[in-house]
């Protein structure tokens, strides 16, 4: 493929890109369990919901609390990051066509 053709490509694959500032890095845990509560409805197996954001800080393990309100958010951020990701790769398998084109094959 040439040059052009390659530019073309991932100029195509860039404008698929979100913005940058519409992206969280995590994976969301949804967490269910029992309040303790002598009179509550979790104690019939109806338990508690919670959502968290598991991501690394410092190469540790880290859940943060993510009200119910914010979890449509949370989940498209989320999904625009792993989005982002996916075609930084496509990107970067274009360039390295680009830099090795015309090499020995």
């Amino acid at each position: 493929m040439n040059q052009s053709v390659l530019r073309t490509k991932r100029r195509r694959v860039a404008k698929q890109m979100p913005p940058i500032q519409k992206i969280l890095r995590g994976s969301i845990v949804v967490v269910k369990r029992y309040c303790g509560k002598s009179s509550c409805r979790c104690l019939k197996g109806h338990k508690h919901r919670a959502l968290y954001i598991s991501r690394s800080q410092k190469g540790r393990p880290r859940l943060v609390y993510i009200p119910q309100s914010s979890e449509a958010e949370v989940r498209k951020l989320i999904g625009n990051h792993q989005k982002m990701k996916a075609l930084m790769e496509r990107i970067s398998e274009i360039n390295l066509r680009r830099v090795t084109a015309g090499a020995a094959s």
